[in-house]
């Protein structure tokens, strides 16, 4: 049977997204390793610019405020919020890139499925800023959104699952309100050289390799252990963690950490729910309006959020 014309173009500017993305994302790898002088700020603007392809539903808001003295972006969709729930995205990019404006689109999507507000703390980066900087900051934001009435969720994506993950533990030790549930996408987990996703190094649709793994992670952690579990949560415990939802690309460069911190979750008797695609590019859930696969993830996590 013939497909619909519309269904091919669709497919045909889905196809060439994804090959623009990850051209993309390619730029700023090759102006960290090949252009002299460029500074992590120069990097951190070319992805903005890319961040412009995608700015997401028209009817979804972003504006910025400052909690617990971090600046923070608040996306909502036509304006509707909850005060009885509310979501905390810790966004992702090495621990060196990524801002509200870069997690709009998909914020937004999230935001229109559970009715609520969506804050992305905009924590320091590195290498200007090293560990315990953005965790503290993630934890400060947390902190104080967690005092308000209602449920907070809490999602974390690659670098900013990381970050999810560290603040649970930190909640837990310090007594704070843990998150209602916790989704974690492509969590980065295992920050050392010899992690499993290093040394399986399945790059190709991904926007880095092993060689970036460790030189963005070590500009992270600064000279401590990468096996510390403050900073590679896999080496950590996950005992008491809320139920999760774990998400990756079967191919790509996290999908080892994913697996990993699903076996680790489950082992500390933690309820997980789990999401694989078979074949998508690594952050492909920060175009729901344009890839049919990142609008059918950020579903599962909408609907995983909302049960």
């Amino acid at each position: 049977m013939e497909k619909n014309p519309l269904t091919n173009i669709q497919e045909y500017i889905a196809n060439r997204f994804d090959a623009a993305v990850i051209s993309g994302h390619s730029v700023a790898v090759r102006l960290r390793r090949e252009v002299v002088g460029a500074s992590p700020k120069q990097i951190r603007a070319a992805i903005e610019g890319l961040s412009r392809l995608n700015p997401g539903n028209f009817a979804g808001n972003l504006r910025y405020t400052s909690i617990s003295g971090v600046k923070c972006g608040v996306v909502d969709f036509q304006g509707v919020k909850d005060d009885k729930k509310r979501v905390v995205w810790s966004h992702g990019g090495a621990f060196a890139f990524g801002s509200a404006r870069v997690y709009k689109a998909t914020a937004t999507y999230l935001a229109k499925a559970m009715k609520c507000e969506v804050i992305i703390p905009e924590y320091r980066l590195s290498p200007e800023h090293i560990f315990p900087d953005a965790i503290d900051d993630v934890f400060a934001v947390y902190s104080e959104i967690a005092m308000k009435p209602g449920v907070t969720f809490l999602i974390g994506d690659s670098a900013g699952g990381n970050l999810a993950a560290c603040l649970v533990s930190r909640c837990i030790a310090e007594n704070i309100p843990l998150p209602q549930k916790l989704a974690l996408l492509s969590p980065w987990m295992d920050l050392s050289k010899t992690s499993d996703s290093n040394l399986r190094n399945s790059s190709e649709f991904s926007p880095f390799d092993n060689l970036d793994a460790v030189a963005f992670s070590r500009d992270y952690i600064g000279k401590m252990s990468d096996k510390d579990p403050l900073v590679s949560p896999l080496y950590g415990s996950f005992t008491g963690f809320p139920t999760s939802h774990v998400q990756a690309s079967k191919i790509e460069f996290l999908f080892t950490d994913s697996v990993s911190t699903v076996e680790a979750l489950e082992l500390a008797g933690v309820k997980v729910e789990t999401h694989w695609e078979p074949k998508s590019f690594h952050a492909w859930q920060l175009l729901p309006d344009i890839l049919p696969e990142a609008k059918r993830s950020m579903k599962a996590v909408a609907d995983f959020f909302n049960a």
